[in-house]
């Protein structure tokens, strides 16, 4: 992967971890400026409503992680390198999951032995 390419996804990594920090400022918001409800359904819709958010609050969490884990191997200069193989993943992969830390191969063995297990 030449430095154009690799900055592209540094770029990209960066634009998501921007717009999860904000989601998390949002949210953070949201939770604090909650409200009194007036009656039970309302208190249902809002309790529902509340579960959504933290949700999807979680998954950003996650995907912030993978994200810093991205941004560190950028760094030393792992990136793109399969963890299982030590081969180079292939860049179009890269794009499509850009915390992707195995190539396609090693990726489908995992699967294929976790659902050997799973059988």
């Amino acid at each position: 992967m030449n430095s154009t390419e690799l900055s592209a996804i540094r770029d990209s990594l960066l634009l998501q971890k921007s717009s999860i920090l904000n989601k998390t400022n949002e949210f953070r918001q949201e939770q604090s400026n909650q409200v009194a409800v007036s009656d039970e359904a309302e208190a249902a819709s809002v309790d529902l409503a509340n579960n959504i958010s933290i949700h999807l609050h979680e998954r950003d969490r996650t995907s912030l992680y993978m994200i810093e884990r991205a941004l560190g191997r950028i760094s030393d200069g792992t990136y793109g390198q399969c963890e299982c193989c030590e081969n180079e993943i292939n860049f179009r992969r890269l794009l499509a999951r850009p915390f992707a830390t195995l190539c396609v191969e090693c990726m489908e063995d995992q699967e294929d032995l976790r659902n050997s297990y799973h059988q």
